[in-house]
C-alpha cells in the first residue's frame, strides 16, 4: 500500500495574494490482513515496491448557497455531485457546491515507484489571488477553500485527499490609506535598515496595525424621549480578531436613570437587494435581508453608578469584514439600556433605599465597527486548526 501525506509548512491559515506551500509524501507501507486500515512494517521474503501512476494538486474554493435567502441561476441549482472513473481530475470533482476558482493543476509525480519501505517527498507552491473572498460560514452563503491532491495507483481509480484551508482577506479594507502614513514614522537612525521588502505581507501587516492601535477617542450622547441617558466613550472604532473591545460609560450628567445595560457584538450578514430571494413572488421584506449572529456579550447592573466601563473579546475563529457581489459581512455593537420611566431622586437622603417597584423601559440602539484581520499564525496556534492529512492507496 502507498500512504499519502500531505502537511501545510506554514499552517492552515493564510491571507489572499500569499503563498501556500505543502509538503506531500508518498510512503511504501504494508498492510495486515485484520484491518483495511491500519497497517504495521513488517519484512517479507522477496523485493515488491509499489507504483504510483500520477498525483496533481492544485486549490479550490467551492461557494454553498442556499436557496431560501438567496436567488441561484437554474445552471447553479442543476449541479449535482460530480462523479469521475477515468483518469481526468475536474476541479468539481466530488463537491457539492458552485466552484468559483480553482488554481491549475500541477503535477506533483509521474509513474512513481516505491521500493520496500522508502518514502519520497515533494513540495507543492501556489500563490493565492488578491481577489477572492474570504473563508466564510454564513446561513446564506458559504465560502470555503481546501487544497486537492488527486491521486491513482497503476489499475485503480482515482482517489482524493482534502486539505482544508483558511483565507483572510485585507485587500478592501482600505489599508492603503495608511501607506502615506507609515511613510511619516521616523526610523531609527542608528539601525540599518533593509531598502529591498521580505515579504508582500509586511506591508499590509504594519497597516492594520497602524489602523488598530492609532487611538482616536469617539464619545457617544445615547438619549431617549426623556433626556440623556448615557455618554459612551470608545478609543476607537476598528479592531483586529483577538483584541479587546474597551470603552467607558459615564452617567454623571444624566437625566434619566439606567437600571443596567449590556453589549453584545454582533455580525450581521447581508444579501444585496437583487440578490435576494423571492417568497411568494414577493422579494424579502427589510427586516429578513440580513442575518444576525452574536458572539461575546457584556452585562452589567448600573443604578446609581457614576462611571463604569465595557470589555468585549473578539474571537479568533470569526472572518473579519468583507463585501463581495454575492453577501456583504458587517459587524456592530448592540446595545440595550434599560431604563426607569421616571427618573429615581437621589436628594436629600444619607441611606438610600431602592424603590421595591419601577416601571421600566428598554431602548435598542446599534454602533457599526470594522474588524481586521490578523496575522495568521496567531490565528493558526490559537485554533490548533488540522494543518495535515493522509489518505491510504
Amino acid at each position: 500500500m502507498i500512504e499519502v501525506t500531505a502537511n501545510l509548512i506554514g499552517g492552515p491559515v493564510y491571507f489572499t495574494g500569499d503563498k501556500i506551500s505543502c509538503r506531500v509524501t508518498f510512503s511504501y507501507v504494508h498492510q495486515t490482513s485484520k484491518s483495511h486500515n491500519s497497517y504495521v512494517q513488517t519484512k517479507d521474503s522477496g523485493e515488491c515496491s509499489e507504483v504510483l501512476g500520477w498525483a496533481s494538486a492544485q486549490v479550490v474554493c467551492i461557494c454553498s448557497i442556499n436557496p431560501q435567502k438567496v436567488l441561484v441561476s437554474d445552471s447553479v441549482s442543476n449541479s449535482s455531485r460530480a462523479t469521475f472513473n477515468s483518469t481526468s481530475l475536474s476541479p468539481r470533482a466530488g463537491e457539492r457546491g458552485l466552484v468559483i476558482f480553482s488554481t491549475k493543476p500541477k503535477i506533483l509525480v509521474c509513474d512513481l515507484k516505491l521500493p520496500d519501505d522508502s518514502c519520497s517527498e515533494y513540495i507543492y507552491e501556489e500563490t493565492i489571488p488578491s481577489n477572492l473572498p474570504p473563508s466564510f460560514r454564513g446561513q446564506a452563503i458559504k465560502y470555503s477553500y481546501k487544497l486537492k491532491i488527486g491521486l491513482q495507483r497503476v489499475g485503480a481509480s482515482v482517489k482524493l485527499l482534502h486539505v482544508p484551508l483558511r483565507l483572510m482577506t485585507w485587500q478592501n479594507l482600505g489599508l492603503h490609506s495608511c501607506h502615506d502614513e507609515q511613510e511619516i514614522v521616523v526610523s531609527n537612525p542608528f539601525l540599518k535598515t533593509n531598502i529591498s521588502m521580505n515579504s508582500e505581507l509586511d506591508d499590509p501587516l504594519e497597516s492594520m496595525q497602524l489602523l488598530t492601535s492609532r487611538r482616536s477617542p469617539s464619545i457617544y450622547k445615547v438619549t431617549n424621549s426623556k433626556g440623556k441617558v448615557v455618554s459612551l466613550c470608545l478609543f476607537k472604532n476598528g479592531y483586529r480578531l483577538g483584541e479587546d473591545i474597551v470603552g467607558t460609560l459615564d452617567f454623571g450628567d444624566s437625566k434619566v436613570s439606567c437600571m443596567q445595560y449590556s453589549v453584545t457584538l454582533q455580525s450581521q450578514e447581508v444579501v444585496p437587494e437583487e440578490k435576494r430571494c423571492r417568497i411568494g413572488g414577493q422579494q424579502s421584506k427589510l427586516g429578513d435581508e440580513s442575518v444576525l449572529t452574536s458572539y461575546s456579550k457584556h452585562h452589567e447592573f448600573c443604578i446609581g453608578f457614576l462611571q463604569t466601563h465595557l470589555s468585549l473579546p473578539v474571537p479568533l475563529h470569526v472572518t473579519p469584514s468583507f463585501d463581495t457581489d454575492m453577501v456583504a459581512l458587517k459587524w456592530r455593537l448592540h446595545f440595550e439600556f434599560v431604563t426607569a420611566v421616571s427618573a429615581l431622586n437621589w436628594n436629600g437622603e444619607t441611606a438610600w433605599e431602592p424603590p421595591k417597584v419601577t416601571d421600566i423601559e428598554t431602548m435598542v440602539w446599534d454602533l457599526p465597527i470594522v474588524i481586521y484581520p490578523t496575522a495568521p499564525a496567531h490565528v493558526s496556534k490559537a485554533l490548533y486548526g488540522a494543518c495535515e492529512a493522509n489518505i491510504l492507496l
